[in-house]
């Protein structure tokens, strides 16, 4: 098993609290398929700016599990018709981030 943090930034002049934590988890579940090997997430919100995630993968047939990560929140960001109007935009992982590791 494999664990990936990451956070979302809220849009100025939204202020995330528990219940945007709880719809983000909800989302993310919602979304995830069995491929994307999501095993368990914990989000919370741990500024009026900003909810941090750190999702459990189990292992799989794509080696890096931060891109297999943030491909699903990604998606579940696309997907969603209120995330976009609450969070800035997910990035894809840059070429230059430290190596992913299992835990």
């Amino acid at each position: 098993m494999q664990a990936v943090y990451a956070s979302l930034t809220a849009l100025p002049g939204v202020v995330v609290g528990p219940d945007d934590a709880n719809e983000l988890a909800d989302g993310l579940w919602a979304h995830a398929t069995q491929a994307d090997g999501l095993e368990h997430v914990v989000v919370q919100a741990q500024s009026a700016g900003r909810v941090d995630l750190i999702m459990f993968l189990l292992g799989g047939a794509h080696p890096d599990p931060v891109r297999r990560a943030a491909a699903l929140i990604r998606g579940c960001y696309s997907a969603s018709g209120t995330l976009p109007l609450k969070y800035e935009a997910p990035a894809a992982p840059g070429p230059d981030r430290p190596q992913a590791g299992a835990s």
